[in-house]
């Protein structure tokens, strides 16, 4: 049995009672973590746009997550999967290929269990089946897919939504080595979109084909049950490398649950996760030292080869996406107010001569020790500022908060929710839904969470 095969056996195998009541737990927090930072994109251009593309495809079952419309099981997946990823500020995985699990998962069985009428158990369940595959294959998978420049969160992320939208219909084994195989047809994302509105579109996308491939699955609709393994398929065409074999995935699906070890990384900023752990060594700096712009002569940034290729640099930094590509920008945002929060990415703040000015001043390099991509496990952030009375301060940085086994506690995440879905929905609202958010799985149906979601709208 190959890669394709070991996982449509383990997702028709599993059952809701032989998931940890601690995968539960964790995996809520994401629910709430991926709901909030959706809603608050909802404001943006990239929700109006998307809206008002499916708008014109008709009215369907399941809700955007943007406002009062629904549309399609499938286009509700991909305008909240979009959103989901558009601020940069949902989940990411810890393993040594990166990718964001939830967006493209979490919008492809929310969607599907809101269409068919299921509870919140089953959409829960989907959700961490689907999470499960994608962070155990990105475990596996050789960093010269990244290194070619495919964005995992696109590729994996449409296996993730497959899987996970699969279960929640019941699929048998079958069904869903087809599901893969259709799935892995439809997997694609560049990294020359990173900084671009279509970087988040990679994860609407995927939640979007992950759904339209269990649906065409469960209708007898066919394809290969070996495409990922099968010679021209997706781990010899998208670089995976040999550790995703039949064998070795059958070996670490749930044993044990990613949510559970490693686990997975919430955010504090809402920026690249390449960006972070510098922005940890320097507002370590900030905290124990006096940082005047003016007393700043030059910042160096110093990170891995892998994080480096991903950022945009410092030339024509002008939009929001843009900015949360800009370590440059970041860094300078953080000197000057001691975070970096949703609202510094306007056009009026990143464009304002005192950002500007202050960007020119950080240098961002990959040191030699950090240019190997296998060094990805032992990298860092360093910062080192030089002051103009001759001093130099230096800090280094090889966590962040959020990231395993610094999780982000239940109230954190709350605050952060609030963060996101207070300017959007208004207090009374965010705090109802989040109360339904917390208790998904008593939730008879999904239907639940989204009349709470409208009434808010309304």
């Amino acid at each position: 049995m190959g890669a394709t095969g070991a996982i449509a056996e383990f997702a028709a195998r599993i059952k809701a009672e032989e998931i940890p009541p601690e995968v539960y737990r964790r995996a809520k927090q994401h629910v709430v973590d991926t709901f909030g930072v959706a809603v608050a994109s909802s404001r943006g251009s990239i929700s109006g746009i998307l809206r008002e593309v499916v708008r014109r495809s008709g009215e369907g079952e399941s809700s955007l997550w943007s406002g009062s419309g629904k549309s399609t099981a499938a286009d509700a997946a991909w305008v909240n999967g979009t959103l989901a990823h558009a601020l940069d500020f949902d989940d990411g995985g810890v393993a040594l290929t990166p990718m964001h699990p939830s967006a493209p998962v979490l919008p492809a069985v929310l969607a599907l269990a809101e269409a068919r009428d299921l509870s919140g158990m089953d959409a829960l369940c989907a959700y961490i089946v689907g999470v499960e595959v994608e962070c155990k294959l990105a475990s596996l998978i050789s960093l010269e897919h990244y290194r070619r420049g495919w964005h995992s969160t696109a590729i994996i992320g449409t296996l993730g939504g497959a899987v996970g939208s699969a279960w929640l219909l019941r699929l048998p084994p079958e069904k869903i080595g087809h599901a893969l195989g259709i799935a892995a047809s439809m997997a694609g994302g560049l990294q020359s979109n990173f900084g671009t509105m279509t970087k988040p579109l990679h994860a609407g996308q995927a939640a979007r084909n992950g759904v339209l491939a269990a649906l065409l699955a469960e209708k007898g609709f066919t394809a290969n049950q070996s495409a990922l393994e099968a010679e021209k398929g997706m781990i010899e065409l998208y670089g995976f490398g040999d550790c995703v074999s039949g064998p070795r995935v059958r070996e670490i699906l749930g044993q044990p649950f990613h949510f559970l070890s490693p686990g997975v990384s919430l955010k504090r900023f809402p920026t690249c996760t390449s960006t972070h752990l510098c922005l940890e060594a320097l507002l370590a700096l900030r905290s124990s030292n006096q940082l005047v712009p003016d007393r700043i002569e030059k910042i160096e940034c110093a990170l891995h080869q892998l994080d480096f290729q991903v950022l945009l640099g410092l030339e024509g930094i002008r939009t929001a996406e843009q900015a949360r590509f800009s370590l440059e920008f970041a860094v300078s945002v953080a000197i000057l107010d001691g975070e970096v929060s949703l609202r510094h990415f306007d056009e009026a703040v990143i464009q304002s001569a005192e950002i500007q000015g202050l960007m020119k001043k950080v240098h961002v390099f990959v040191p030699p020790e950090l240019q190997d991509l296998e060094s990805r496990g032992r990298r860092f952030g360093q910062v080192t500022v030089y002051l103009s009375d001759n001093s130099v301060i230096t800090q280094r940085a090889t966590q962040r908060r959020g990231q395993p086994p610094l999780f982000l506690t239940e109230e954190e995440v709350d605050k952060k929710f609030y963060d996101c879905v207070v300017p959007v929905l208004g207090e009374a609202k965010t705090q109802e839904l989040l109360k339904t958010l917390r208790r998904i799985e008593t939730v008879s149906s999904v239907r639940e969470i989204f009349s709470v979601l409208h009434l808010s709208a309304a």
